[in-house]
């Protein structure tokens, strides 16, 4: 009898022992295909961004996050008037400078390769497809009124008599009604400029909405377009502030 009740023991302690084991290798599967999973969502499937400046104002506006799909433009292709979460270039990890890709392949201060340096994201309109020539050039004038993202402003401080020149994008030759800008677009001097540019084969041209406050491709001295293949993921949703939840145009 106490032989059979140790064996009985021994056996209940056994059972335990490979159920517990059992259990934290079931658990062990649970993480590891919920890891597989995320991986593949995040970087197959979904691309999540978060939105730093007001370069796409009103349209997204800072600090905001928002969701687009990777699918888009794996099977699928770029479209005009897309908002687009694309590779703007890179941050050196040696020393913080932030640069567009060049053919060189490495950072423009210290040669840091380009694979070992942080991938910068950026998130603006596709303006210009493959062949387009793009045309920005002054139209008229806006009085100072009618600008709200950035300060117009005068010796005196008096702005009712100020006229701003502005103008419009031209897409082989026809005005573009971007009813998507927040105020008139600003085209004057340097810091404003006028554009004259044929969009290469595989490439895009691409602008923020707040055309006033925006490093875009009007400003991109090294290599002003983007070419398909950082072209990350069509953004379609912000999802954050939940008061400004709502699909992006």
């Amino acid at each position: 009898m106490e032989n059979s009740s140790e064996e009985n023991r021994k056996e209940r302690t056994a059972k335990k022992s490979g159920g517990v084991l059992s259990e934290i290798l079931e658990w062990i599967k649970v993480i590891v295909i919920a890891g597989v999973l995320a991986f593949c969502l995040n970087n197959f499937i979904i691309a999540n961004s978060t939105i730093p400046t007001g370069s796409m104002e009103d349209t997204i506006m800072p600090g905001a996050r928002v969701f687009g799909s990777r699918l888009t433009y794996t099977f699928g292709e770029v479209s005009r008037g897309d908002v687009a979460i694309f590779i703007y270039g890179y941050q050196c990890k040696n020393d913080g400078t932030m640069y567009r890709e060049t053919d060189s392949g490495v950072c423009p201060v210290c040669g840091r390769e380009d694979r070992k340096n942080k991938v910068v994201y950026y998130v603006k309109r596709v303006i210009g497809m493959p062949g387009d020539h793009i045309e920005i050039k002054q139209t008229g004038t806006a009085p100072a009124s009618d600008f709200h993202n950035i300060t117009i402003g005068s010796a005196n401080g008096d702005t009712s008599d100020i006229e701003v020149p502005v103008g419009k994008v031209y897409i082989n030759g026809v005005e573009q009604e971007e009813t998507y800008l927040p105020e008139p677009m600003i085209v004057s001097g340097e810091q404003f400029p006028t554009v004259d540019v044929t969009v290469p084969e595989n490439s895009y041209f691409m602008m923020g909405d707040n055309r006033n406050n925006s490093a875009d491709a009007r400003y991109w001295t090294e290599n002003q377009f983007v070419s398909k293949d950082k072209m990350i993921a069509k953004v379609y949703v912000k999802y954050w502030p939940l008061n400004d939840m709502g699909l992006v145009k």
